[in-house]
């Protein structure tokens, strides 16, 4: 068994050719120092963080807060109970006197008004507390005082 491989021979480096295989444009090695160092500049120079997915990463939970609490508080503000009781409140300022004035002045009827005016589950008792504590002296007073020809007297 021979150690030598039939392949491979011997060879010396003089015996190889000292011709250049690649050619390098001139200046190139006095140019070397400055390019190795401005691509070395750009490679550490920050990318933008803030990518468009990223910034809406970011802002999603902010949008999701904003919807829900404008849909909530336009339910809220637009709810009709909340009308309601702005109605009610509106009307509870305007005081008797001004409210008997308008009906006195106005072209509205008795009967006109009943038509509006829902009594759902209400008896006349609640209309008009302590009628039945009135002697009969002073209901036939009243009903003396009230001119029964006017509609408006009512």
């Amino acid at each position: 068994m021979s150690t030598d491989k039939p392949y491979k021979k011997p060879f010396k480096l003089e015996e190889i050719s000292k011709k250049e295989v690649f050619s390098v444009p001139d200046g190139y090695f006095d140019k070397l120092p400055t390019i190795i160092q401005t691509r070395a500049i750009e490679s550490t120079k920050k990318k933008a963080v803030f990518t468009p997915m990223g910034v809406l990463r970011l802002a999603m939970p902010v949008i999701l807060v904003v919807l829900i609490s404008g849909y909530v508080g336009f339910k809220y503000l637009n709810s009709s109970e909340r009308k309601d009781a702005k109605i009610e409140k509106m009307i509870a300022g305007v005081s008797t006197e001004e409210l008997v004035n308008y009906l006195d002045n106005s072209d509205i009827t008795s009967d006109e008004i009943l038509e509006v005016v829902s009594f759902d589950g209400e008896s006349l008792e609640d209309f008009t507390p302590g009628i039945d504590d009135l002697s009969n002296k002073d209901l036939e007073l009243l009903i003396n005082d009230m001119d029964f020809g006017n509609e408006n007297s009512i």
